[in-house]
């Protein structure tokens, strides 16, 4: 779709499967996002307007009606998954289908779900034209934008509302680095809000929450209570047993990963490459190597041999000492143990053959995070606009930031906690400015 289309090229006006009432007004497809050398780079959306005519408003008009946008992360999560399963004004039942959720977030405002980086779900990328860094998904998102207020006029100054969960921890702070960057940004961004975000080093969000989220779904590690002392010794010994409030009395220690020790580990192939799955594919495929490809369940296996033996191994450690095989990578710890003594996940999904977010016993029945019957049914495909050139995907292996298919993950931006003090500074300065006051940053 050219940047230049008309509204009526985007307004959803065809029926959608198993959608038996009004969904309102939406439209969706997908706008370059204005990449040199790169036309093929496009991101996706499909949004929706909270008022008749609300989104079609000429520009000027409505200037105080705020709007907002909804970013998934991963990277490599489709935000049409946050649409189906989280706030979007369509949710699926374990039966596959459909109902009206009264709580989207359309109900509040226009709200916008965006497919991005370029490449993801829906949205579109040649194949050098996925993005290299956090600079770039920024750079990108300003362009999208950009075409998106030719589509809708009045979204150029109404008061935007950037939010997002998981690695839209730190795609936010980029793209509000990049709007803050720019002299005219294509909008009026008001406010961010970043729910479980990625934000900070990965001791941080990662490690640091392994004991939280063991407490939450014991049924990682069996329920075995020995397993879960283990876990806490260790997480003291690494300094992890902090308690993250607001506002906070006195200041953090910097928390240091610590490597393993163990010689069979090789602590620089640790670092560089890690030997635990970080994706939902990797752990997948760690399983059927472990197992084989027919016993990848904890029921298939001989389980109470293999819990006792583990126990002997870890009842057998130093106590007060860090682990030498796991070091304070904790949260490898927690999967390992998951992946060789009690497989908790759902083999069945489309997710790469693994969803980690669905776990027995939190839902009854479980509702599976699997929208790709809906979003690639052909009459899906054909009443929101979307490309025909390749599938709907929920969640890929992504592989920007010059990584690839053997060093995924590795995003080389500064980490989201200096970027989130650049753009404190930058927000002062913007209201200072704003109201006519000097202002100037300290070193």
């Amino acid at each position: 779709m050219s940047s230049n289309g008309c509204l009526s090229d985007f307004e959803v006006t065809e029926p959608l499967p198993n959608i038996t009432w009004d969904l309102g007004r939406s439209f969706a497809g997908n706008l370059p996002v204005q990449r040199e050398g790169h036309p093929n780079d496009t991101l996706y959306f499909w949004g929706f307007e909270s008022s008749s005519g609300s989104l079609t408003a000429a520009a000027g008009e409505n200037s105080d009606a705020p709007w907002g946008i909804w970013l998934n992360g991963g990277p490599g999560a489709s935000s049409l998954l946050g649409l189906l399963y989280e706030n979007g004004p369509i949710h699926l039942n374990p039966d596959l289908g459909a109902y009206e959720n009264p709580y989207g977030w359309n109900n509040l405002a226009d709200y916008f779900w965006i497919d991005q980086p370029v490449g993801t779900g829906w949205s579109t990328a040649d194949a050098t034209g996925f993005v290299y860094d956090e600079d770039q998904v920024g750079t990108d998102f300003m362009g999208f934008l950009d075409n998106l207020v030719k589509v809708f006029p009045s979204l150029k100054t109404r008061p935007l509302h950037l939010t997002g969960e998981s690695y839209a921890g730190m795609f936010i702070p980029y793209i509000t680095k990049a709007y803050f960057g720019m002299s005219d940004p294509p909008v009026n961004l008001a406010k961010i809000a970043i729910g479980d975000g990625t934000i900070g080093s990965e001791a941080v969000y990662e490690y640091l929450p392994t004991l939280t989220v063991m407490q939450t779904y014991p049924q990682l590690i069996g329920y075995d209570t020995e397993v879960f002392e283990w876990f806490r010794e260790q997480e003291h010994l690494c300094g992890y047993d902090l308690n993250l409030t607001y506002p906070q009395d006195g200041y953090f220690p910097d928390l240091q990963l610590v490597y393993p020790t163990d010689p069979a580990r090789i602590p620089d192939l640790y670092m560089k490459k890690r030997s635990l799955p970080k994706s939902w594919r990797g752990m997948m495929q760690e399983g059927r190597r472990r197992y084989g490809s027919s016993s990848v369940r904890a029921k298939d296996r001989a389980n109470g041999i293999q819990r006792q033996h583990m126990k002997r191994d870890l009842a057998g450690r130093a106590n007060g000492t860090i682990d030498p095989w796991y070091g304070c990578f904790l949260y490898d710890g927690m999967v390992d143990y998951a992946l060789n003594f009690t497989y908790p996940w759902d083999v069945t999904s489309s997710f790469s053959g693994i969803d980690v977010y669905d776990i027995p016993d939190a839902l009854n029945p479980e509702i599976p995070m699997d929208g790709s019957y809906f979003f690639n049914d052909p009459q899906t495909v054909a009443a929101l606009h979307a490309p025909t050139s390749q599938p709907w995907v929920g969640e890929m292996e992504y592989y920007p930031f010059l990584g690839g298919a053997d060093n995924d993950y590795n995003d080389p931006s500064v980490e989201c906690v200096f970027i989130s003090i650049f753009l404190i500074l930058e927000a002062c300065q913007h209201d200072a400015q704003a109201d006519g006051l000097p202002y100037r940053a300290s070193n």
